[in-house]
């Protein structure tokens, strides 16, 4: 058995991770195949193959800025502080829709889990 700790990180990734929805492409084209009676590999590739640029493309694009500054020898630190200093979004982090004005209620359950 998994020490309370690390129990109530799981339940508070899944609750994070769930509370994302099926608004996605992704998550709704696996759901469509699925329900079509696909199998789950080809549910699965369905929905992995419709993210893009437009939904879900944060995390390639996050990858490539994260690659870009490690294969540069940028430490993380470093990063961050020319990211702010230079205004620029850092891919992955945060939400195009969501602001102060419109919080994404997802920051909350993993500051309070923090």
């Amino acid at each position: 058995q998994l020490p309370p700790a690390c129990c109530k990180f799981i339940e508070m990734i899944l609750m994070v991770t769930a509370d994302h929805g099926p608004a996605v492409s992704g998550a709704h084209n696996t759901i469509v195949t699925a329900r079509a009676g696909k199998d789950l590999i080809s549910a699965l590739c369905s929905g992995l193959l419709t993210i893009g640029p437009r939904f879900g493309g944060a995390l390639d694009e996050a990858a490539a800025m994260f690659s870009q500054a490690f294969d540069s020898g940028v430490s993380p630190k470093d990063f961050v502080d020319n990211m702010k200093k230079t205004n620029k979004l850092i891919m992955g982090i945060g939400h195009r829709i969501k602001s102060l004005a419109n919080p994404d209620m997802r920051v909350e359950i993993i500051k309070n889990f923090a």
